[in-house]
């Protein structure tokens, strides 16, 4: 990429995080503590395909209400600031995002939104002691390279494909199975952990294709994938790759059940959008009437935003709740010890009980499986939580 586009962009980074400047500084002259928390996510273009801004008003009102409460810290009355970063879902500028954050002495950091950022971002979070917890990275990889300042609140790639392959054998029952990944590293990982968890139950893959994560057309592996005659496709994708896929899914007519998860989740949930009837989807979370302060999350979300509720919205409230619920049981903003704490908390969340694995991934992650009935997702059944 032109040196001259780094240089905007990096301009950009720098100009969004000074963007509250004026109006922090007068309220730390009243002497009120001024704690900031960064989240970063592909805040480019507001689409419906982008479940980013919702994550984002999520952690948003987690701290707003944080502020309502009054928190005193350290004998000082204590005010949270979200840092809210485009990182435009690219590796590369996902680290200059990173040490702008370090540079506004960030208490922590809610994101990465891909597995490929959050990985890329976490050795310069850990060398200045900084969290970093992740409300949308289902990447095993994120959580599996020894750091000890990772934070993954939905299940990782591995549990999914457990409740995937299960799903698909013994829930759909479906004995020829065709899949088509991706071509990112979470839709390789989910792959593999696929048909390695149906291998295990006698079960095999008919036929497998990729794609590339910027691919818009499906017509050739979507026949390939009906020329095998399968009962059920499994397709890894997600974000904006979703509507091009159903759009050629069921212009083509493919006669089998559909199953996607996680990214796959629709802006319009819970009304199934584009999706066919019959698709399955598992996503992360808990139905809404399992979760705890659910109601009143909701009435208060949606007098505040216009964006969607999903599960990335509560995980990120969620995170936002955890990192400061670290800071006043430690009585300090201090990063390395909210980092600590964190890893000690069970954490009663909207999206349900909270609690990290030494290597920081969630010890019972909840997941759910819906069907789409007449244009809205009914749940079938839980795990977890």
């Amino acid at each position: 990429m032109a040196t001259s586009t780094w240089r905007r962009r990096l301009i950009a980074c720098a100009g969004a995080l000074a963007a509250g400047a004026p109006a922090l500084r007068a309220l730390a002259a009243d002497g009120t503590r001024l704690v900031n928390i960064g989240f970063a996510g592909g805040l480019g273009n507001k689409l419906l395909t982008n479940l980013s801004f919702s994550a984002r008003d999520g952690a948003l009102l987690a701290i707003e209400e944080a502020n309502q409460r009054k928190i005193v810290i350290g004998g000082q009355l204590t005010r949270f600031a979200l840092l809210p970063v485009d990182d435009q879902s690219d590796i590369n500028f996902a680290r200059l995002v990173a040490n702008s954050f370090i540079s506004a002495k960030v208490a922590a950091v809610i994101g990465h939104n891909t597995t490929e950022t959050s990985v890329a971002t976490t050795p310069i979070y850990a060398d200045a002691g900084i969290a970093l917890i992740s409300p949308t990275s289902t990447g095993r990889q994120f959580t599996s390279r020894g750091y000890k300042n990772v934070f993954q609140l939905l299940g990782h790639s591995d549990v999914t494909c457990e409740y995937l392959a299960d799903v698909a054998a013994n829930i759909i029952r479906a004995r020829r199975i065709a899949l088509l990944e991706n071509g990112t590293s979470l839709g390789s990982a989910l792959a593999e952990g696929f048909i390695r968890n149906l291998k295990s139950q006698g079960q095999k893959i008919i036929v497998r294709d990729a794609v590339t994560p910027k691919t818009s057309d499906f017509n050739a592996a979507l026949t390939l994938l009906k020329n095998s005659d399968p009962d059920l496709v499994f397709f890894t994708g997600g974000g904006p790759q979703i509507q091009p896929f159903l759009q050629n899914f069921q212009r083509m007519k493919l006669r089998c059940q559909l199953l996607m998860t996680g990214g796959a989740l629709n802006s319009e949930f819970p009304h199934t959008g584009p999706y066919p009837e019959g698709a399955y989807l598992l996503t992360h979370g808990l139905p809404p009437d399992r979760r705890p302060g659910y109601a009143d999350f909701e009435k208060a979300y949606r007098r505040r935003f216009d964006t969607s509720i999903n599960s990335y919205t509560m995980f990120a409230y969620d995170a936002a709740g955890m990192a400061i619920e670290a800071m006043q049981k430690l009585d300090s903003a201090d990063s390395r010890l909210v980092l600590a704490e964190l890893h000690r908390m069970k954490y009663k969340g909207i999206s349900g009980n909270v609690a990290f694995a030494t290597d920081g991934s969630q010890l019972n992650p909840p997941y759910t499986l819906y069907r789409a009935e007449q244009k809205n997702w009914r749940p079938l059944k839980s795990w977890g939580g």
